[in-house]
């Protein structure tokens, strides 16, 4: 008699907020698993890179939306438990707590992965919003790698039994796909249920061309070891790739249109405000060596709308290096890393520019350091408030294309080869 009082008081349907996170979620989780069966497919370098740069950002939205709809389930009423015989109720109910797993399991040992990798790119979900990494040990990467690397068949499995389940409910007429779908006659609920297929399908062949830009725009932080990380072999490629090859010298400037005012002006020069910070990130037998330079200026003339007269030219002291050891800044500064007594400063220099989507940008510029030049790409963000603008980026680049760490230090095993460097600057319109 209870179970039937409750019944008579549960609502016949989902609420709103459920069924539109029900639906999201679902189709987000079908697109990542094609697109991270996608990524293994690609190619080493920018496009690779880019691939997991978005798969992260995907991840991190699952991860939101499902912890909003445990929110929802804890506090909204929700229809009664369908009738059935105990084995299939429990069936039905495993699957649902398996399905919450997967939904946050899977963003969550992504994220450990992330934080373990080689070399770990900091994420910019979307490129606007950073994402920390967690503070957890190397131990965890390789079983949250096993786990997040079974998700997907898992996924699936899942899938095929919620459906499944649905299917029986609706063949045998009893409508409780009504609660979840918003149609009120049978024909409608078909109807939803011959969509929500054709969606689901969909979701993962949309996972099969989404289209990839460039990296991501993120300060990035160091790394530590990890010879398996699929994201930091891709990061490191691109690095090798950029640093012996020539830019794309036919990519014709691209004028942000969501600019303004700003996009109509001719460049104009700026001059930097102080608090900016030049940073550089490497490993050491897996330990993040994280380094600054106290001495830095740049020459900056500028503007979204003028692109093709635009220019960067960057000079870094690099007696200047700082990275908490005094005895590690002096054999940074010597003839196996930098060579400042030869070579004081290292200069980076910019004039062909392109945009990449408002407010983010790459330049295409090359870096002298230690008497070699190597063309180097920074990706950064800009933002234009009248007189006064803000930025800041990173760039990847191999140490050893530059010569920098030889003898005892020119392998790659110990100290890895690639290198990020990140800024973030003030800077207000030159009178």
């Amino acid at each position: 008699m209870n179970d039937t009082f409750s019944r008579g008081l549960s609502p016949k349907r989902y609420a709103l907020s459920a069924i539109i996170l029900h639906w999201s979620i679902a189709a987000l989780l079908l697109f990542q698993v094609s697109l991270g069966w996608r990524l293994e497919d690609l190619p080493k370098g920018t496009a690779s890179f880019a691939g997991y740069q978005f798969h992260k950002s995907v991840g991190f939205l699952i991860l939101a939306l499902s912890l909003a709809r445990l929110g929802v389930r804890l506090v909204a009423r929700r229809p009664a438990p369908a009738e059935g015989a105990p084995a299939v109720k429990l069936l039905v109910k495993v699957v649902h707590v398996l399905l919450y797993a997967v939904m946050i399991v899977g963003p969550l040992s992504g994220w450990i992965m992330v934080s373990t990798s080689k070399i770990r790119m900091q994420t910019m979900v979307f490129g606007k919003l950073p994402m920390p990494n967690l503070p957890v040990g190397h131990a965890w990467h390789e079983p949250a790698e096993t786990i997040h690397g079974a998700l997907g068949l898992v996924t699936l499995g899942l899938f095929a039994l919620h459906v499944a389940g649905a299917l029986r409910h609706h063949f045998m007429g009893d409508d409780l796909l009504g609660r979840m779908i918003p149609a009120n006659t049978r024909r409608g609920l078909t109807i939803g249920v011959a969509v929500a297929l054709i969606c689901s399908a969909g979701a993962m062949a949309l996972a099969k061309v989404w289209p990839f830009g460039g990296p991501a725009v993120a300060p990035v932080a160091a790394a530590s070891a990890d010879p398996d990380g699929d994201e930091s072999e891709a990061a490191t490629d691109m690095a090798s790739d950029a640093a012996v090859q020539a830019p794309a010298s036919a990519a014709a400037p691209v004028a942000d249109a969501s600019a303004g005012a700003e996009a109509a002006a001719k460049a104009v020069a700026w001059q930097l405000a102080p608090g900016g910070k030049l940073g550089f990130h490497a490993t050491y037998s897996g330990d993040a060596i994280n380094g600054s330079f106290g001495r830095w200026d740049a020459k900056i003339v500028f503007s979204p709308g003028d692109l093709a007269h635009s220019t960067l030219r960057a000079t870094i002291d690099l007696a200047s290096v700082g990275t908490g050891d005094a005895q590690r800044d002096d054999m940074l500064k010597g003839d196996n890393f930098f060579r400042a007594a030869a070579h004081p400063q290292a200069i980076y220099t910019a004039s062909r520019f392109r945009a990449q989507s408002p407010g983010h940008y790459v330049a295409e510029g090359t870096l002298s350091l230690a008497g070699k030049i190597r063309p180097v790409p920074l990706a950064f963000v800009l933002t234009i408030d009248g007189d006064r603008a803000t930025a800041h980026g990173t760039a990847t680049l191999s140490r050893t294309a530059f010569g920098v760490g030889t003898g005892e230090w020119g392998g790659t095993d110990t100290l890895l080869d690639g290198v990020t460097v990140d800024f973030a600057l003030k800077a207000k319109r030159h009178s």
